[in-house]
């Protein structure tokens, strides 16, 4: 029987993060490799999102029936709460498309965070810019936030890894009536202080709790319970670097714990 490998594909700058990823799978019993050419099933090939070099070889390894590991900043923010946050599924990101082992209500009702009640009032629409970079078929379309501008009027909140913003995301919330995304995890924010939400990718890990962009006009959706159990199932994809480091987190998204 061939032992189980792992390949952990990171930037070069950030060895910190790549150690940490290395060493929780070394505790899970997976040998560390710095190349894979022959992945076999049980193999794993760890990468930051999935584009470039990275979907290549995801590819190599999904034809030979091996995981892949996306990691991604944090659904809520890398640092929320000063913590140091990862997302992480298997396939595709997190956040639109992403094979989320939802393990039930209790790690994200262990988080403590506070869902504001939903906003009837307010005006205009925010439109949440993105960097228009990632998978093909995931990142958003060129010219995505100009285009659905036109579209549905309202006010670009252009995306702060392009543009340094002018004001904090709290702020252009303030007073909105509803928020426009593509599928950035600034509008599950919008969700948490509960601005309702058009999206328009389909497979956006917080479509549950939103409306489809084509609904926009609609009255929003504005539902407790869809709300909640977006966010209990998002929160198995929201890992801190001390749990990838120890194994936890790996060991969860990759299905080991029922194994």
């Amino acid at each position: 029987m061939k032992r189980r490998r792992a390949q952990t594909l990171m930037r070069d700058g950030l060895h910190y993060r790549r150690e940490a990823f290395r060493h929780g799978l070394s505790l899970l019993g997976f040998e560390d490799k710095t190349y894979i050419g022959d992945p076999h099933p049980g193999d794993l090939l760890v990468i930051w999102n999935r584009s470039f070099r990275g979907a290549q070889e995801a590819e190599l390894f999904e034809r030979a029936g091996a995981a892949v590991l996306i990691a991604e900043n944090g659904l809520l923010g890398k640092g929320r709460n000063g913590g140091n946050w990862y997302s992480l599924a298997l396939h595709h990101v997190a956040g639109a498309g992403g094979n989320i082992n939802h393990g039930g209500p209790s790690r994200w009702d262990a988080m403590g965070i506070s869902l504001a009640p939903w906003r009837t009032g307010g005006t205009g629409t925010l439109i949440l810019g993105q960097r228009e970079i990632g998978e093909v078929g995931i990142k958003s379309p060129p010219a995505w936030a100009e285009r659905t501008q036109e579209a549905c009027g309202g006010k670009i909140r252009k995306h702060p890894g392009k543009h340094a913003p002018t004001t904090t995301l709290e702020q252009d919330l303030a007073s909105v009536e509803q928020v426009v995304t593509w599928a950035s995890s600034a509008a599950l924010q919008a969700l948490m202080h509960g601005v309702p939400v058009f999206h328009e990718h389909p497979a956006w890990v917080g479509a549950g709790a939103a409306r489809p962009l084509a609904e926009f006009g609609q009255e929003p959706k504005r539902d407790d319970a869809a709300r909640l159990e977006m966010f209990r199932r998002a929160a198995w994809a929201m890992w801190q670097i001390d749990e990838i480091d120890n194994g936890t987190a790996l060991r969860h998204v990759l299905g080991m714990n029922d194994a």
